[in-house]
């Protein structure tokens, strides 16, 4: 059943939707933007704005998508991975939501 949800274009393109939709939303909030303003940071029309925001209606090229991520802070990051390779390591660990499984990482990262 997983390998069937996973295997549709539509699963990955909304994980990337709701990834940035959340970045966007962060980023507003943060910078106490409204959202003629960060229509008009980010290049987009004030109504494809009120789309975004209250719809959750992102669907833009690729390359709309990376140039609003570096927009508002973020770096992109993609990568293509065996899809059995994927399942094997989704298996038994939680999945994070966004585009592979977490790895496991003993480093410590606290300051």
């Amino acid at each position: 059943m997983r390998e069937k949800i996973i295997s549709q274009p539509s699963y990955w393109v909304e994980q990337i939707n709701g990834e940035l939709y959340d970045s966007i939303m962060i980023y507003m909030e943060v910078n106490k933007m409204k959202q003629k303003d960060l229509a008009k940071y980010l290049g987009i029309s004030t109504g494809r704005m009120s789309q975004i925001i209250n719809e959750g209606d992102i669907n833009f090229s690729l390359e709309k998508i990376i140039q609003i991520a570096l927009k508002i802070g973020k770096i992109p990051s993609f990568r293509f991975q065996d899809k059995k390779e994927f399942l094997k390591q989704e298996t038994g660990s939680e999945f994070n939501g966004v585009l592979f499984p977490q790895k496991e990482n003993n480093e410590d990262h606290s300051a």
